[in-house]
């Protein structure tokens, strides 16, 4: 006999010899080790090397990780990840994260996914949120939620502050505050500074700056370059760089600064001129008493009384109206 039977579509064929690596290659395993609890269903592990994940049973509420593993929580679902040293981190909804290795220089965890998150960290310890910022601090909890699908809130309810580094910008929370940030499509994770820029502190922002600058007084953050030509000064502030020349200047200033911290307000302020055209109006001389009405202005005449409408007499109930046609 003839074998007929054909295979339908046929196998598919990699367009890459070799594979690229996965996520068990960029997430490498390490010594650190978790306990992960499940507080509500559904909610999977991945360990460590591993390339698929598992569910977590209903029986088995408990189980061990290592770095480089994965807890996967799907919506309606609860997790908790727990350290030896006293860390947690509690992910309400759908979410996906990573546990990292400090030994190895990594933070603690890294969020790939979120919805909704509460983390009690220790001093030293940091946390990559989704976009690539890192969150630090010595206390908790801080709570980390998606508020949209490209706006991320981070709100800072311990006592203690709290650090935020996004990008160019390294923000302090204190107590009750809280920060939005925007997911990038470049991403957020914070520049590797030189070591010879120096920070300025601004009113809400700060200034990367580097070479000779001289400080002028001014509202916000005001520098002017008097180094050499041959080594021109540099500043980063707002999303702006800017490069000066000996003697030119560069001034930053927060949107929510009031236009009265920079105009002249009393005496030095200058009054408006008047339009061309029309003479300056002088007072007259002559006094007229207050109560009297202006001479230009005629009391309009006041009118009649309108007469009160009255309505027409009913005719009672019963009584006929005309007469019947017969």
């Amino acid at each position: 006999m003839v074998a007929t039977t054909q295979r339908w579509p046929e196998p598919m064929e990699a367009a890459r010899h070799p594979l690229p690596p996965g996520d068990s290659a960029a997430h490498l395993a390490g010594p650190e080790e978790v306990t992960v609890i499940r507080h509500a269903d559904p909610v999977q592990v991945r360990p460590a090397g591993s390339l698929s994940s598992f569910p977590m049973a209903f029986y088995d509420k408990k189980t061990r990780l290592t770095a480089g593993g994965a807890v996967l929580v799907a919506p309606g679902g609860r997790a908790e990840v727990l350290w030896a040293e006293g860390s947690s981190i509690v992910v309400f909804g759908r979410g996906l994260g990573w546990i990292g290795s400090p030994s190895r220089g990594e933070p603690l965890f890294e969020f790939q996914d979120l919805d909704r998150a509460r983390l009690d960290l220790r001093e030293g310890e940091q946390v990559r949120l989704l976009g690539g910022a890192i969150l630090r601090g010595p206390s908790g909890p801080y709570l980390v939620e998606r508020v949209r699908s490209d706006l991320l809130r981070v709100r800072n309810q311990s006592k203690g502050p709290l650090g935020v580094a996004f990008r160019d910008e390294s923000f302090e929370l204190g107590p009750g505050e809280g920060l939005l940030l925007p997911l990038l499509s470049a991403g957020g994770a914070p520049f590797n500074e030189d070591p010879a820029l120096q920070r300025i502190s601004g009113p809400g922002f700060q200034v990367l700056v580097r070479g000779e600058l001289e400080s002028l007084e001014a509202g916000g953050v005001r520098l002017r370059a008097s180094g050499a030509a041959e080594a021109p000064s540099e500043m980063s502030a707002l999303g702006v760089h800017v490069r000066l020349a000996p003697g030119e200047e560069a001034w930053f200033t927060s949107l929510e600064q009031p236009d009265s911290a920079t105009r002249p307000t009393g005496p030095e302020r200058e009054a408006a001129p008047e339009p061309p055209g029309e003479a300056p109006s002088e007072p007259s001389s002559a006094s007229e008493p207050e109560d009297a009405p202006p001479a230009s202005e005629t009391p309009l005449p006041t009118p009649p009384p309108v007469p009160p409408r009255i309505p027409p007499p009913m005719t009672p109930i019963g009584t006929p109206i005309g007469r019947a046609r017969t």
